[in-house]
């Protein structure tokens, strides 16, 4: 299943950690999901909370499932792909979260998931690009792909990958626009500034309508299909 996470901060908290100006409008998400209009700090306004899709605009998924390749881009691949080496030189972007969710793999088809945070759910960023292209109809749409890198020690028990969490000292060069060198990507790598903590959570994250605390209450493992698991 893909990963997913959370920005269930408060917007002064936000504010407060990054800097910048919330919209009024802004409402936290437990479980944040592919396609959805997610907040964001963009290299061109990094300044403000901007609101851009996760991955691709809904309406162009019809009743097709989100590829992970529009919504995921792999740290080590990057430069080998011509949209995204142009977009890790001049379309930066950073991602506001407080956790992220995991699925350990325990059977053959069943996985258990797991939410990743730090210490007191503080705030802390993902690395991520951007994009905007037009529809037929002429319609702008923004949307953004996170980066991801190999799990740290941390994490490298429940997923292989992780999402690409930045060192909050280098936060403004990331979306520092006149800083245009690949070498960027040098700022990208296992998270291990401190540790992460980790706890097994209801499997109803699979529901994109299951959005609230609830889903960080630490529960016992159970897979995707709500049955309890030896597996841990």
């Amino acid at each position: 299943m893909l990963p997913n996470y959370s920005i269930a901060s408060e917007s002064q908290l936000i504010k407060e950690h990054f800097g910048i100006e919330i919209p009024e409008n802004h409402k936290g998400t437990y479980n944040a999901q592919p396609t959805d209009l997610l907040p964001i700090i963009t290299s061109a306004d990094p300044d403000e909370l901007s609101f851009f899709h996760w991955g691709i605009h809904p309406s162009f998924t019809k009743s097709k499932g989100v590829s992970q390749k529009l919504i995921f881009a792999p740290a080590e691949e990057i430069l080998s792909k011509a949209s995204q080496r142009k977009s890790i030189k001049q379309q930066r972007c950073i991602i506001p979260a407080d956790s992220f969710y995991c699925w350990k793999d325990v059977g053959k088809k069943e996985q258990v998931p797991y939410r990743f945070y730090l210490q007191n759910n503080s705030l802390f960023s993902i690395a991520g690009i951007w994009d905007t292209f037009e529809t037929e109809e002429g319609e702008q749409v923004n949307t953004f792909m996170m980066l991801t890198t190999k799990a740290n020690n941390d994490v490298a028990d429940v997923s292989n990958r992780m999402p690409a969490i930045l060192n909050d000292d280098l936060l403004d060069e990331w979306l520092n626009e006149a800083n245009t060198s690949e070498s960027i990507l040098e700022y990208v790598k296992p998270f291990n500034d401190e540790p992460l903590k980790s706890y097994t959570v209801n499997p109803k994250l699979a529901d994109p309508k299951f959005n609230s605390i609830d889903l960080w209450e630490k529960v016992p493992p159970a897979n995707q299909f709500g049955n309890l698991t030896l597996f841990n």
